[in-house]
């Protein structure tokens, strides 16, 4: 049965519809994937640059901080800032160089000075700093301990001799290295009096306290003892005597340390002499009010022994065992260790 020319001609224009119509179906798909293949690509690529400069970021080490315009740690303003850094040490050092207590804390150990607020890392230099900074504090006359020091020096002093006039009082702040001797031999005192021996008689007082005894020394300073200035250090003068004794204490060389009941008493052992003769060198006279572990006390220099179980100290009277010092007795301690410097008295007559 032949077709209709009609029906054919619809047939294959149909057709070229159907195929043109694929052709731009195929080819906007085409173009959609590879819109969409750059499109997924580039947001790969886009990624993977990110990551790549995140992963260099953390790599590269951290820029040195500033440190020029951070306090040091030896300064004053370290205080208020929080230490820069922590050195870094093998745990077992960390252990072994601290207490318990920092070491799990995981904070280093610091040493503040309780005068002037600076902060040390090592008892050491804290020690060094206090002895040149703050040996020396002179007390105002506000203070309640100057009128204290200033009283009982004056007490003693007789009424037709001229009155001593006092131009500065300084506290003696002395290292714990020297406050550590004084109470070991105190200790060491207290031990021998308490041990029991034969035919001697046990002192109360010295199994107490060392017999502890308020007395005065006076010296002679070249230096002018930080004048114009509330606290510092000792001078290193060869033959300022009073800074050697606040520096060190009483040297182990003298052949004993003499001490007095009295500023005037004190003043009187030292001759006038002394100041006209050394007046080109500005020798001046200083008092010092110390405190002595007199010990058991005796009276014939022939029995007194330095470290022996004998007497500790000896007064200027040879009559054997004196258990009471009178007030005009004179004290000689022969133990440097036994005698601590507490205030020093800068006066004329």
């Amino acid at each position: 049965m032949a077709k209709h020319p009609l029906f054919s001609s619809f047939l294959s224009v149909l057709g070229l519809l159907l195929l043109h119509f694929g052709c731009f179906i195929s080819s906007s798909a085409s173009r959609r994937r590879r819109r969409e293949h750059h499109r997924t690509t580039a947001g790969a690529v886009s990624v993977s640059w990110f990551f790549i400069k995140r992963l260099f970021r953390c790599v590269l080490p951290p820029q040195a901080p500033n440190l020029s315009s951070r306090p040091s740690p030896c300064s004053s303003s370290g205080l208020l800032a929080k230490p820069i850094f922590t050195p870094l040490a093998s745990p077992e050092k960390l252990i072994s160089g601290r207490p318990a207590s920092d070491t799990q804390s995981g904070q280093p150990n610091i040493y503040p000075c309780s005068l002037c607020g600076e902060i040390f890392l090592f008892a050491g230099l804290l020690e060094k700093h206090q002895f040149v900074k703050h040996a020396i504090w002179e007390l105002e006359g506000s203070d309640s301990g100057h009128n204290v020091v200033r009283i009982i020096f004056k007490t003693g002093w007789p009424a037709i001799a001229k009155n001593p006039v006092i131009h500065r009082i300084l506290k003696i702040h002395n290292s714990p290295k020297i406050l550590a001797r004084f109470e070991e031999y105190r200790e060491f005192v207290k031990s021998k009096a308490a041990r029991e021996v034969a035919g001697r008689r046990r002192d109360a007082r010295c199994i107490a306290d060392g017999n502890e005894l308020l007395r005065f020394h006076c010296s002679t300073f070249l230096c002018d003892l930080n004048r114009g200035v509330s606290g510092g250090g000792a001078c290193s003068y060869q033959y300022c005597s009073a800074c050697g004794i606040i520096r060190s204490g009483f040297s182990a060389k003298m052949d004993g340390i003499p001490t007095q009941s009295s500023g005037w008493k004190a003043h009187r052992a030292v001759p006038e002499e002394i100041e006209e003769e050394f007046q080109f060198m500005r020798v001046k006279r200083a008092m010092l009010v110390c405190r002595v572990i007199a010990g058991r006390v005796g009276g014939d220099p022939d029995v007194v022994e330095k470290e022996g179980p004998g007497f500790d100290s000896l007064v200027g009277r040879g009559n054997g065992v004196c258990p009471r010092l009178n007030d005009e007795d004179e004290l000689w301690v022969y133990n440097p260790r036994a005698v601590l410097p507490c205030f020093v008295i800068v006066y004329t007559v």
